[in-house]
């Protein structure tokens, strides 16, 4: 049985380390990261011993846990740059650690900090009773996920590529246990995530006639802009299932109640109505089509003055089968000009097999540790660290080990985030179960 009182501590103590990560890194506390990496040598003495550490770009962690077999390899992998946080709504101050009704408390304890720790301690118990693995086992520690990893993970994945390293595969966070409502199950759901939609975000420029705005021209910056996203927004991609999300209601199918589950079965055969029904939701629906989202726009410097440009930003999230370049020809297809500026680019990851001796390996762990879940591959809408390592892995997957309500989901970059005693219980039982039964 894990020490949980000892693992709380270890993750109270993780999440007092305001390790916020920026777009720009010059704009980062790196000797908060510093001093992060210096608590995990004090608090996991035994993992620095036996494990040998590599330092990838400043601040990326890479750690060596020799097998049996050096032929054979497996990631698991976490980061611990977290978000920012304001004190505003807290119960307890967002750095502050807090242990409290059996919850700790703080920015980062559930995304991403919990899992490197849960790892940490897994690890630990097991060197502690002599666990030699049967492969080599490797954990990789990011620190700028939350901006797309490009110090971090990308730089370790490329670090991994140059020496030669593949892994017959990689886990990282991803999809958890959550209520099977959303999915028509009376069962709890733990959801795999086999794939990531592409995370891209363009800034458009649109210009227009200054002046006055006492005398204004027939069409201005703002509304030449505001044209356009209209017109995005009235002209979405067209809905289509993929092969994963295809998975994912063929594994579902058996626990829905008659021709529904008949319907899932065969999402070839009845995909109109399965595309219309999963449209009704937020959530499903954007499992189905590259979505556009405009986040910020700027414009102007008086009240009174016409801008002679306006701008805003789209974050894009890309289906598989579809890239970022096909959906700025779409936009430029609607006829209103622009200018454009990459601020992130990253494609839709390839598809990772269901059907492998590793996702068969998850499956079985999971089945150990939440008995009472219906266990199916899916689509992850958001973006995680996983997706720079398609380069040395034929399969990546993506599963938080932990029991999540909708409450505690919308905490994780909001007001209040915690993970409870139980959940990082859960967590350390699933990593040594990982590692013990690895073949």
């Amino acid at each position: 049985m894990p020490n949980i009182a000892q693992a709380a501590q270890h993750l109270s103590r993780a999440v007092q380390f305001a390790t916020v990560s920026h777009p720009d890194i010059t704009q980062m506390d790196l000797h908060v990261f510093t001093a992060f990496e210096a608590f995990l040598l004090e608090a996991y003495p035994l993992v620095h011993q036996k494990l040998a550490k590599t330092v990838v770009n400043h601040h990326g962690l890479v750690y060596r846990w020799p097998g049996k077999n050096d032929a054979q390899r497996v990631l698991l992998t976490a980061h611990y740059d977290v978000v920012p946080a304001s004190d505003e709504g807290w119960p307890f101050p967002p750095f502050s650690g807090q242990i409290q009704d059996d919850r700790v408390y703080g920015r980062g304890s559930f995304d991403d900090k919990g899992s490197l720790i849960a790892i940490m301690e897994a690890v630990t118990a097991l060197l502690l009773e002599g666990f030699e693995p049967p492969c080599d086992i490797y954990l990789a520690f990011g620190y700028d996920e939350e901006v797309g990893g490009a110090h971090g993970a990308q730089r370790i994945a490329a670090w991994f590529e140059e020496t030669g390293m593949h892994f017959d595969y990689v886990l990282d966070e991803g999809g958890a246990v959550a209520d099977g409502s959303m999915m028509g199950i009376k069962y709890p759901v733990a959801v795999i995530g086999v794939a990531e939609k592409g995370n891209t975000s363009f800034a458009l420029t649109f210009q227009g006639e200054g002046g006055h705005s006492s005398t204004p021209p027939h069409e201005t910056a703002v509304s030449t802009m505001a044209r356009l996203i209209r017109a995005v927004q009235e002209r979405p991609a067209k809905p289509r299932l993929t092969d994963t999300v295809k998975a994912m209601l063929k594994a579902t199918a058996p626990y829905r109640p008659g021709i529904q589950g008949f319907v899932l079965a065969h999402p070839d055969l009845f995909a109109p109505l399965i595309i219309k029904t999963l449209q009704k939701n937020r959530q499903t629906a954007a499992m189905l089509r590259t979505t556009a989202a405009f986040t910020m726009t700027s414009a102007g410097t008086s009240h009174n003055v016409l801008p002679t440009s306006a701008a805003c930003t789209v974050n894009l999230r890309i289906l598989q089968g579809d890239t970022s370049q096909q959906v700025l020809e779409r936009f430029r297809s609607i006829g209103i000009p622009f200018e454009v500026t990459a601020i992130l680019r990253d494609e839709p990851t390839k598809a990772s097999d269901v059907n492998s001796p590793a996702m068969d390996h998850l499956r079985q762990c999971i089945a150990a540790v939440f008995p009472d879940a219906v266990i199916t591959p899916y689509l992850m809408t958001g973006g995680t660290d996983c997706r720079h390592y398609d380069r040395v892995t034929q399969n990546a997957y993506r599963f938080q080990p932990a029991r999540v309500s909708e409450q505690e989901l919308s905490l994780m970059h909001g007001r209040g985030e915690y993970l409870s005693l139980q959940n990082l219980g859960h967590m350390i039982d699933f990593y040594t179960l990982f590692i013990k039964t690895l073949s």
